[in-house]
């Protein structure tokens, strides 16, 4: 039977465009629950503009049984594809005999690279999952972060001065992110973007004078995913807050802004200044959800300016509850990945940090 898209249990944020359901995001996708013998999609990407370490990567995750909760997705995937063709023919599962199982897929590399969109949806046996009956279970706590590569889980497979980035070694299950969301139970939805800021994207701070701000978070949280709408070339359109409420925003950013600020004060102040601003744009968009910023894994600098962005903002909304969690820097004796991005062991450690602050909330 083919399988219609609305039919199917989605987490992050798509986008609907000519019958194709793009999901993009880190650690966006589908998931449902069938009884029968055999599952194949055919998923649309563009291999033909990116570089081998640069196409789209999913992670196809099937268990027995029916649990669709976010604490039932096992550590690592049962099948690993990466989209090598403008159309993907993919095998999810297949077995002799009736099976009752739980398929997940999940968008493993992030949206600034590969896309992956859903064009067809196949099963030979039943569907038993509904979107209806899982959005109602258990009242789900809902979260968002919105951050840079440390959230996409960028290089968390690779090793320091050993690998050079691919987005075959993204992995934002693995990220403090998704794990936070996992000790919760909770639904995720992930906006973030590798290199990006609120000031300026990375820069090196040795060889370039200038701020990268052609792509700052400001102008892309907003809108549903906003580089694939003009590589589609497509009018960008505007994120529809009704369609996930979160209970809890979570903003990791500033990271990349260092590379810029280099310590001047007046740098400093802008992108404490940004930052404040942004919250203030979370809350409007998200009126009842609490606000969280992090930062500090891979550098303390700014720590202290988003601990002042947050009480800058709360002088103003002294009604909303919103905190700043900050981190220590990654250890090297916890392992480095590609690039200097944290660890699968740092991001358990931010992860347990971050938990815990959450569950304060």
């Amino acid at each position: 039977m083919n399988v219609n898209k609305d039919d199917l249990i989605w987490s992050g944020r798509y986008l609907d465009h000519d019958g194709i359901r793009y999901f993009d995001y880190s650690a966006s996708g589908f998931c449902f629950v069938m009884k029968g013998k055999h599952a194949e999609t055919v998923i649309l990407s563009d291999p033909d503009f990116w570089d081998a370490a640069n196409k789209a990567v999913l992670g196809i995750f099937v268990t027995e049984g029916s649990d669709t909760s976010i604490e039932a997705i096992p550590e690592e995937p049962t099948l690993r594809v990466t989209l090598n063709e403008c159309e993907n023919h993919i095998v999810l599962f297949d077995s002799p005999v009736e099976k009752t199982v739980t398929i997940r897929v999940m968008k493993f590399s992030e949206c600034a690279f590969g896309y992956a969109g859903l064009k067809h949806l196949e099963i030979d046996g039943d569907l038993l999952s509904s979107p209806e009956v899982s959005a109602s279970a258990g009242n789900q706590l809902k979260l968002e972060f919105i951050g840079d590569s440390i959230t996409c889980g960028y290089g968390i497979e690779g090793i320091w001065e050993k690998d050079t980035f691919t987005t075959a070694q993204e992995r934002p299950d693995k990220a403090y992110a998704f794990l936070t969301a996992k000790a919760l139970g909770a639904q995720v939805q992930l906006c973030s973007w590798s290199g990006i800021g609120l000031i300026s994207n990375y820069v090196d701070p040795e060889t370039i004078m200038l701020p990268d701000t052609h792509w700052l978070m400001q102008a892309n949280w907003p809108y549903t995913d906003k580089s694939l709408a003009l590589r589609l070339g497509i009018e960008p359109e505007v994120w529809d807050a009704s369609r996930y409420q979160p209970d809890i925003v979570v903003i990791h950013l500033g990271t990349n802004d260092i590379s810029w600020v280099r310590g001047m004060e007046e740098r400093r102040l802008e992108y404490t200044a940004q930052l404040r601003q942004l919250i203030e744009a979370v809350h409007r968009r998200s009126p009842k959800a609490k606000i969280c910023c992090c930062l500090g894994i891979m550098g303390e600098a700014l720590n202290e300016s988003v601990a002042e962005a947050v009480e800058l903002f709360k002088k103003d909304f002294p009604a909303v509850t919103a905190k700043a969690v900050l981190f220590t820097q990654q250890l090297e004796s916890d392992g480095i990945g590609a690039d200097w991005h944290p660890s699968a062991v740092t991001h358990k450690k931010a992860a347990e940090l971050l938990t815990k602050a959450l569950r304060s909330l």
